[in-house]
């Protein structure tokens, strides 16, 4: 999966901005508060339909102006174009200038991974933001995995509100215990399946990253133990805490209390890791949905670093690069081009004030 151009129209700080990127390295320069995350931004939210970093997505339209637009040429086996506008009404997706009425049909048309500074606190977050995680990348290569997610998500206000009522009706929450066990049945299929394949590369790529000789791992913290018959232990998960349920007037049972679990050689990640341990944790985290996304899609993501690269010392910045300089497209923002990134082939784009300037000079 390659994006060969971006454009934006009225998107943040970008008045108008079109770049031509490389198939390799593609380096974001500039100062800081320039507008080099927004670009990054922007393909995270052809990737998903969704900011990154805010939930209101009328901050994402310049100020003053009445829509954004952002779209991309991805060449994806053949060549096609995506384009979502953000208006105050909501948002248009379009692919191929065809438009899409369900976000379900339009997510993981690009598939990309964004490695953030922020995404350090996910370790000591609560377990919604890790399970937002594991949610936003599954759903962007399996269609039945958002589906069954809405639909879960639908059952459980439902059944919610019946818990909440003086007299709860047990008839109709048998009806939606089946029904939340169907939808929950693919949901923790799905989570395992993501999880040993994430968890089998981590510790491996933590080593080949830091050269510290100590094993990560991530674990799937599930709502039930026996997944022999899914949709049976869920059933029987959700009747046996129906009456704790009506006492709390509250679903205390279910994949949305699920969790995952960092460790460091068996012991949680955030009472025992220095702060460069987990910054490594994370890269190598980051570094397996690489690879768990292109084992579940044949598919090689785009792979986003957002000011990662300031944080590594010379010897871990040659590791990285080296990992990801053949495989991957790679959108990388700096203040300046690093040395090592010098070395070999790249694209540079350096931003002031919202305006792109191609670098050129025979680099890719």
């Amino acid at each position: 999966m390659i994006v060969r151009n971006l454009r934006l129209r009225n998107f943040r700080n970008y008045e108008s901005a079109v770049i031509e990127l490389g198939e390799g390295m593609n380096i974001i320069t500039g100062e800081n508060a320039q507008g080099k995350t927004n670009l990054l931004e922007s393909l995270v939210y052809l990737s998903l339909t969704r900011s990154h970093r805010i939930s209101d997505e009328k901050k994402l339209i310049r100020e003053e102006m009445p829509f954004a637009d952002i779209s991309c040429t991805l060449n994806d086996g053949g060549e096609k174009e995506i384009e979502a506008i953000i208006h105050h009404k909501g948002k248009t997706l379009m692919i191929s200038r065809n438009p899409v009425k369900k976000s379900s049909d339009f997510i993981g048309q690009l598939n990309v991974v964004l490695f953030a500074p922020d995404d350090l606190y996910l370790f000591n977050d609560q377990p919604r933001e890790r399970r937002r995680i594991m949610n936003q990348e599954i759903t962007k290569i399996s269609t039945p995995y958002l589906l069954s997610l809405n639909q879960y998500q639908n059952l459980l206000r439902e059944r919610n509100i019946i818990l909440k009522q003086e007299t709860a009706d047990e008839r109709y929450l048998d009806i939606l215990d089946e029904q939340m066990a169907d939808a929950e049945s693919l949901i923790v299929k799905k989570r395992t399946e993501f999880a040993d394949t994430v968890n089998e590369a981590m510790s491996g790529l933590y080593r080949e990253i830091s050269e510290d000789d100590i094993r990560v791992t991530m674990k799937y913290r599930c709502c039930i133990e026996n997944k022999d018959d899914l949709r049976a232990s869920l059933l029987r998960m959700h009747r046996e805490s129906r009456q704790r349920d009506i006492e709390r007037r509250m679903t205390l049972n279910g994949i949305h209390r699920e969790d995952l679990v960092f460790e460091k050689d068996g012991v949680s990640l955030i009472q025992t890791a220095s702060q460069g341990q987990k910054r490594m944790t994370m890269l190598a985290f980051k570094m397996a949905l690489l690879r768990y996304i292109q084992k579940e899609t044949g598919k090689k993501p785009v792979l986003l670093l957002d000011d990662v690269l300031s944080e590594l010392d010379s010897n871990r910045q040659k590791k990285l690069l080296n990992m990801v300089r053949e495989p991957y497209q790679c959108l990388i923002t700096a203040t300046d081009v690093p040395e090592e990134i010098r070395k070999g082939n790249y694209r540079e784009f350096r931003i002031e004030h919202g305006t792109v300037i191609n670098i050129t000079g025979g680099r890719e």
